[in-house]
C-alpha cells in the first residue's frame, strides 16, 4: 500500500512512518520546509527523499498536486499547529492551518485521488469544558472547546463529517487525548518533565524541576499506541464516523512528575511557576475508546511504566548527544 503523511516529520508523524514502513508499506510526506541531509537522516531515515515533498496547507494547487503524483491509498492528516498557547498568539494563523489546511486535503483527494481512505488527526481538546459528572467522554460528547487551537480542531471535525456526507469522502476522524513517547517535543508536559529530570541526573541542571499547574487531569498514551489506532481506523473503521484514542485512565502532572522521579531516582524540589500555566484550563480531560475497540479491536499495549522509562533513556541520548 501507499500512505501520505502530512506532518511526516512532527512526533507522532516519524512514528506513523516507522509503523507503516515496518508493516511493508510504502510512505510519501509533506513538510513545512525542505530537511537538510542531516535532518532527513535523523529524523526519516528510511524514507527515500524523493517521497517527501515540501509544501504549505496554505497553497491548495501545490496539496492537490503532492496527492496527484502520490497516488495513495490513504492520507494520515496529522499537519497541524499543535500547541494551545501559539493558538492564543496568533488564532488566525491556527484557523488557516488546522481549518483550512484540512479542507484543502479534503479537496485534494476528491479531486485527485477520489479512492483513498483519510484518516484525519482531530484532538480531544474540541471537547473543551467537560463536567467531571460526564466522565468518561464518550464520541456523542459535545464540543465546548476553550481555546483558538481547539476551535480549529472542532470545526475540522465538523468539516470532514460534512465532507463525508455532502460528497462521499472516505474520510474516518479520530480523536486523540494525550499522547507521549521517545521524540517528543520538550514544550509537552512529559518531555518537559523527563528532560528536566534527567538534566538533574547528569548535574546539567541544579536539584529543581519547574512545573504549572499539577492537578489537572488528563488521558495519557503511549504515541507507538496511538499511531497503531490510526492505521486500525484506516483499514477498519466507519467512513465518516468518529473515534477516541485514548487510555481510559485518568492522571495528574503529578501522577506523571512523581513517576519520572521515582524511576530515574533523583532527588529534586519542585517549584510551580506561573507563566508555565495556561490561561484557561480544563479541569478534566478523560476519554472512553470503547467505539474504536469494537470497531477495530484496538487496545492500549504498551505499560505506562514501560512508556516514561523510554522516555527518560530517549533524554539520556538526546541530551548526551548534546
Amino acid at each position: 500500500m501507499r500512505f501520505l503523511i502530512t506532518g511526516i516529520t512532527g512526533f507522532a508523524g516519524r512514528h506513523l512512518t516507522a509503523r507503516l514502513l515496518s508493516d511493508g508499506h510504502e510512505v510519501f510526506g509533506i513538510t513545512r520546509r525542505a530537511l537538510t541531509p542531516a535532518e532527513h537522516g535523523a529524523r526519516l531515515p528510511n524514507v527515500p527523499p524523493d517521497h517527501l515533498s515540501v509544501a504549505s496547507l496554505s497553497d491548495a494547487p501545490r496539496i492537490a498536486e503532492v496527492i496527484r503524483q502520490a497516488r495513495p491509498d490513504g492520507v494520515f492528516h496529522l499537519a497541524a499547529r499543535t500547541t494551545v498557547p501559539a493558538s492564543f498568539a496568533d488564532p488566525e494563523e491556527t484557523y488557516r492551518t488546522n481549518l483550512f489546511g484540512s479542507l484543502h486535503v479534503f479537496a485534494a483527494v476528491h479531486s485527485a485521488a477520489a479512492r483513498c481512505r483519510i484518516v484525519w488527526v482531530g484532538s480531544s481538546e474540541a471537547y473543551g469544558q467537560v463536567d467531571p459528572n460526564d466522565l468518561p467522554i464518550t464520541e456523542t460528547s459535545p464540543f465546548r472547546p476553550l481555546s483558538p487551537y481547539a476551535v480549529s480542531k472542532a470545526a475540522a471535525d465538523l468539516a470532514a463529517y460534512q465532507w463525508s456526507r455532502t460528497h462521499g469522502l472516505d474520510v474516518v476522524r479520530v480523536r486523540p487525548f494525550n499522547h507521549t513517547g521517545p521524540g517528543q517535543a520538550p514544550h509537552f508536559v512529559c518531555a518537559d518533565f523527563a528532560r528536566q529530570v534527567i538534566a538533574v541526573e547528569r548535574t546539567a541542571q541544579p536539584p529543581r524541576i519547574e512545573v504549572g499547574n499539577l492537578d489537572v487531569v488528563r488521558d495519557f498514551s503511549d504515541v507507538r499506541d496511538v499511531v497503531r489506532a490510526y492505521l486500525a481506523a484506516w483499514k477498519r473503521g466507519q467512513a465518516g464516523e468518529a473515534y477516541n484514542v485514548c487510555s481510559g485512565v485518568a492522571r495528574t502532572p503529578r501522577d506523571i512528575l512523581d513517576t519520572l522521579i521515582r524511576l530515574s531516582g533523583v532527588s529534586v524540589t519542585v517549584v510551580v511557576q506561573a507563566e508555565r500555566q495556561r490561561t484557561v484550563d480544563v479541569p478534566a480531560l478523560v476519554g472512553s475508546a470503547a467505539k474504536l475497540h469494537a470497531a477495530t479491536g484496538w487496545s492500549p499495549a504498551i505499560p505506562w511504566e514501560q512508556t516514561l522509562r523510554d522516555v527518560l533513556d530517549d533524554w539520556r541520548a538526546r541530551l548526551a548527544a548534546g
